[in-house]
């Protein structure tokens, strides 16, 4: 076998071992021992991959970058508040479907807060969508689109991880379209 697919290979294991365990177990009740002896991999081959098991996550996470690409390209056209909350809406069906693994996803990645993150890579698509609105003159405003898009994306992670695990989709919907619509129209009457 030659290296790198090998190399690949267990890296796919690791994190396929390591995902099962943490939807049985719950990610803080697995450890890096575990995960290896169901592996039939050293420790030291996992910190060759992963330098700590939230990393694990990372890469989960960046691995949904393809999946975004995707979602936004299949709402490229209409109003830009429509388009947005139309991509909400299949982020947050995916969302509630892999709940237990996505929401620890997203909070290591907001603890890892990098430039180079899934966040960053969500809020870049954002800034991309409200870019191409102002250029077709679909949307106008005098604020920053890096500041919009931060909001935009800071509204959607926070309905998130407010959410209870009981709560129906179409409640955490109905939620982020008011929270859209109040940022949208603005929070001021001046």
């Amino acid at each position: 076998m030659l290296r790198e697919p090998r190399k690949q290979k267990t890296k796919e294991l690791i994190v396929h071992t390591a995902v099962q365990l943490f939807k049985e177990k719950g990610y803080d009740n697995v450890t890096v021992e575990e995960i290896t002896l169901l592996c039939g991999i050293a420790k030291g081959t996992f910190f060759n991959y992963f330098p700590k098991k939230e990393n694990i996550l990372l890469h989960v996470g960046s691995s949904y970058t393809e999946l975004l690409s995707g979602i936004m390209s299949r709402h490229s056209e209409g109003h830009p508040r429509e388009r947005l909350m139309a991509i909400f809406r299949d982020l947050l069906h995916l969302y509630v479907k892999h709940s237990g693994l996505l929401r620890l996803v997203l909070i290591e990645s907001i603890k890892s807060a990098s430039n180079s993150s899934n966040l960053s890579v969500f809020q870049d698509s954002i800034r991309g969508l409200l870019d191409e609105a102002r250029e077709s003159n679909a949307f106008r405003t005098t604020h920053d689109l890096n500041d919009c898009a931060s909001v935009l994306a800071a509204i959607f992670y926070q309905t998130l991880i407010s959410s209870s695990p009981n709560t129906q989709e179409d409640e955490m919907i109905a939620e982020l379209q008011r929270k859209i619509r109040t940022v949208w129209e603005g929070i001021a009457d001046e």
